[in-house]
């Protein structure tokens, strides 16, 4: 791949494999526990603002860390480039548009075969700025931050050390893993059935894969970023509707 990695490659690969899983976690799972550790609940449990506030938290150590991890490590070469930050003219916007019709495709036919998935949203009743707050949330930072630490900084790091498919796989695992406290929540409470479990992790984990292959057939980050702001937008576009009772 063009870009360079978020590790010196002086670096050996088991401190830098720990290293990178150590920033995954801290990123994704400490503000679980540290809302847990202080209430007894899931965040999705407490009010609006608490759980937007832990959710935010979530998604700006996803795009802190990396950037802390590599200045750290290579202070004198540092440039978001090493993240796959770099745009390639029409290249990035066709691939991510790809990305996005084949995320979509994907969800439409899991759902077909293994029917739909159990609801992930959250029963919330919003305020305006609090509606404002979650509209940023979800189409301002969101991809920003998942995709500067999964592909951006540990699909890198992975491709690397271990070649392109290793780098795609192992991402789409942890990026899959990093949804695991609410899958957990929403599919326990729900008392989701085997296919509606079954469906959600086919779209999750098919849907990583083909973010990881398009950033790294664009060799940009950005052609990723676009596939996860579309199917953002579109969820948002969705929630929308049913908010004023167009869509069911």
């Amino acid at each position: 791949m063009s870009a360079a990695v978020p590790v010196d490659k002086k670096t050996p690969t088991k401190t830098a494999l720990i290293t990178l899983l150590l920033v995954w976690f801290a990123a994704n799972f400490i503000p679980h526990l540290v809302v847990f550790l202080a209430t007894g609940k899931i965040y999705y449990q407490l009010s609006p603002a608490a759980g937007l506030g832990a959710e935010t938290s979530l998604v700006l150590l996803n795009l802190l860390l990396p950037l802390v991890v590599i200045r750290y490590i290579s202070p004198t070469r540092f440039s978001l480039k090493q993240f796959g930050w770099q745009w390639q003219g029409w290249k990035t916007l066709l691939w991510g548009l790809a990305g996005f019709v084949a995320s979509l495709v994907i969800m439409v036919v899991v759902q077909i075969i293994f029917g739909p998935q159990f609801n992930e949203s959250v029963n919330w009743n919003l305020n305006l700025v609090e509606r404002i707050w979650t509209l940023f949330l979800l189409l301002g930072i969101t991809a920003f931050g998942e995709e500067m630490m999964f592909r951006g900084y540990i699909q890198t790091a992975l491709t690397e050390k271990w070649g392109v498919w290793a780098g795609i796989v192992l991402t789409a695992l942890l990026f899959g893993l990093r949804h695991l406290p609410m899958d957990l929540y929403f599919g326990l409470s729900q008392h989701a059935g085997a296919s509606a479990w079954l469906s959600r992790f086919v779209q999750l984990y098919a849907g990583a894969v083909v973010f990881g292959l398009v950033r790294y057939r664009a060799r940009s980050v950005w052609a990723s970023w676009i596939t996860h702001e579309g199917f953002l937008a579109l969820i948002a576009a969705l929630g929308m509707l049913q908010l004023l009772g167009i869509l069911q």
